[in-house]
């Protein structure tokens, strides 16, 4: 049984800040200071988001039973026999994470002032085995990302404040078996949010940095493909048509990250 933590993530996201230190001591004693420079570059990025895990609100689709639920989050789940609420859970899929790499370029606009734009990809995904042992799990958050920022730099520190667009954010679950496939893609509104960042100047053309996002995501639809020896549903279902869900505001996509940029 394939089984993640997501306390390993964190650890994970600490270690490659610390490790990145690490990597380019020699160029913290260098004796020439290197600053931040005001003239035009691309740059690429890659990144760690921790990002949350309260996917509790969004309602699971129980293929034996025919009915949502909520209260229990995107995971990794064993389904008991008759019950759809007795359930073993093994992994969370994070909103706002896991992977992210991006492309953009820096713009000056005056003296230790930089406008930064750029375009990536977030993409978080977990795997396992069904509980039950009826077949296998998978789970994948992913959206496009725009950011743009404004710095201020001194020396080799410069902060950023500006804001990210996530463009067709949504989630995909997936059970598979002997007999049966059921396919169910959440989707969101695109959104807009705040972002504070940090960043240390390790070489002339490298930085490694920490980032805060704040946003969060409206729930637009789910669609459903229950297929069972053959036959089974495809069928389209609105967040309007939850009566008890709030549809504004449904997930906490927020963020921290850790991030290493090249610029060239």
């Amino acid at each position: 049984m394939k089984i993640q933590l997501n306390s390993n993530r964190i650890l994970f996201i600490i270690i490659a800040f610390i490790s990145s230190n690490s990597l380019f001591a020699k160029d913290f004693r260098m004796k020439e200071e290197i600053t931040f420079s005001n003239e035009f570059n691309y740059f690429f990025e890659a990144a760690l988001h921790k990002g949350t895990d309260n996917t509790e609100n969004i309602p699971l689709y129980d293929r034996n039973g025919d009915f949502f639920y909520n209260g229990v989050g995107l995971e990794i789940v064993q389904i008991a026999p008759g019950s759809a609420f007795d359930q073993v859970f093994k992994d969370k899929i994070e909103a706002g994470g896991y992977y992210r790499g991006s492309f953009g370029a820096e713009f000056p606009v005056a003296e230790n002032l930089t406008f930064s734009a750029a375009i990536g990809f977030l993409y978080d995904e977990i795997t396992g085995e069904l509980g039950d042992g009826t077949g296998d799990a998978y789970i994948s958050f992913r959206t496009t990302q725009i950011d743009f920022i404004g710095f201020y730099s001194y020396k080799r520190h410069r902060i950023g404040l500006g804001g990210s667009f996530h463009y067709n954010p949504k989630f995909d679950y997936k059970e598979t078996g002997n007999g049966f496939q059921m396919h169910g893609v959440y989707r969101f509104s695109n959104s807009i949010g705040a972002v504070i960042q940090y960043d240390y100047l390790v070489s002339k053309n490298t930085t490694m940095g920490i980032r805060y996002t704040n946003i969060s995501y409206d729930f637009e639809n789910v669609s459903i493909s229950n297929i069972v020896n053959g036959g089974g549903d495809n069928f389209v279902t609105t967040c309007a048509d939850f009566a008890v869900l709030d549809c504004n505001d449904f997930i906490d996509a927020s963020s921290i990250s850790s991030h290493l940029t090249y610029r060239f």
